[in-house]
This record gives C-alpha cells, sequence and structure tokens, in this order.
C-alpha cells in the first residue's frame, strides 16, 4: 500500500505541475486556458481556469505522498 501511495503520489504531482505549467505557458500566449463545468446547451458556463485544476490534482498527489511518508514511519 505504501509503494502504491507514492506512485500515485508522484504521478498526480507531475500531472498537476504539468497542467500548471501548461496553463502558465497558453496564457503567455494569449490564450484563456479553462474547464467549463457548466452546460452549454443551457448557456450556463462555469469556467474554471486550467492552473486550478492542476493545484487540485497536485494537492492530493501531494496527501498521497505524505500518507505514504505517514504509513512508512508507523510500520
Amino acid at each position: 500500500m505504501r509503494r502504491a501511495l507514492l506512485w500515485l503520489g508522484v504521478l498526480l504531482c507531475g500531472i498537476g505541475v504539468a497542467a500548471i505549467l501548461a496553463s502558465a505557458v497558453m496564457s503567455y500566449a494569449g490564450l484563456n486556458p479553462s474547464y467549463n463545468l457548466g452546460d452549454p446547451a443551457k448557456f450556463e458556463f462555469v469556467l474554471v481556469p486550467i492552473w486550478q485544476v492542476g493545484l487540485v490534482i497536485a494537492a492530493i498527489g501531494g496527501v498521497c505522498l505524505l500518507a505514504s511518508r505517514a504509513m512508512k514511519s508507523s510500520a
């Protein structure tokens, strides 16, 4: 379980950092990187910036890494 949490944490942190960097590059290029959480058929637009999505993914990865370290020290 510790190894799985470690790999999952590293993978999620990597994906989160990649999303944040991609958002920064796209913003530098003049694009507005965002994800629509609304329903376009009803003209509901809830736009969430990609860097916020990446930050949440990286935070979940960080929690997995901390949990793997806590399991390692208690075992």
